[in-house]
């Protein structure tokens, strides 16, 4: 499904991250795989590359051994969360959920874009995917934080995809639900977390925006766990 396609994902030790890198590569796209430590456990048919996304030094070299392997697509994955009434909020923990979520994506952005604009002049095509959250357009007491950095998260995302129509790149914002993984100090596979949306499921929606048709633009994709109630 996606042979010839060369995929960097950030974010990738664990949890949505490995299981966007290894679906991907299970499909046939060649994957980088960017995180702070390897992929636990390694991946087949994925390449490991260090990353810190709020290192602009560790972004650059990232990409630039994604854009050696003539990357098409970035998969912005990294995140992270912190969760308490505003009162308790520390400038610390601001700046780290913050540079992890808001500088992170724009710092990738800024070392992907110019690949993808020359990629476009030689006729070819390329796609951003931005893992966001469900509250990139609402929030809920002691997530004030966590979704201001969404909403900024949702922001780029749509500014991106203006100036991207310029340069042929196509940017689609995935908004998971509730998810079984290890954000937030969770431990996967709790049974109070069942009914939630497993990271493999979110992987399948990259995957399905990935393979869309070239002149089909998919803006923003919700996915919900079915136990949990409905919001927009």
């Amino acid at each position: 499904m996606l042979k010839d396609r060369v995929v960097a994902v950030t974010g990738a030790s664990r949890g949505i991250g490995i299981a966007i890198a290894g679906l991907l590569a299970a499909n046939g796209a060649r994957v980088i795989a960017g995180s702070r430590r390897p992929p636990d456990p390694p991946i087949d048919g994925v390449q490991f590359a260090a990353l810190d996304v709020i290192d602009e030094s560790s972004v650059a070299e990232f990409a630039r051994i994604a854009v050696a392997a003539d990357v098409d697509t970035l998969v912005n994955n990294a995140g992270i969360g912190v969760f308490k009434a505003m009162e308790d909020v520390t400038v610390e923990e601001y700046r780290r959920v913050m540079d992890t979520n808001v500088l992170g994506l724009i710092l990738t952005s800024r070392h992907f874009v110019p690949h993808f604009r020359k990629r476009h002049e030689t006729g070819k095509h390329s796609q951003m995917v931005n893992v966001t959250s469900d509250v990139s357009n609402r929030t809920f007491a002691g997530g004030g934080l966590y979704s201001a950095s969404k909403y900024a998260q949702r922001a780029l995302t749509q500014a991106l995809a203006f100036e991207g129509q310029d340069y042929g790149m196509r940017v689609t914002e995935i908004r998971p639900g509730l998810t079984d993984t290890f954000f937030n100090g969770n431990i996967p596979g709790r049974v109070e977390r069942r009914n939630d949306l497993r990271p493999l499921d979110v992987a399948r929606s990259v995957l399905h925006v990935l393979g869309a048709e070239p002149h089909l633009r998919i803006d923003e994709l919700l996915v919900h766990p079915l136990s949990q109630p409905v919001v927009f």
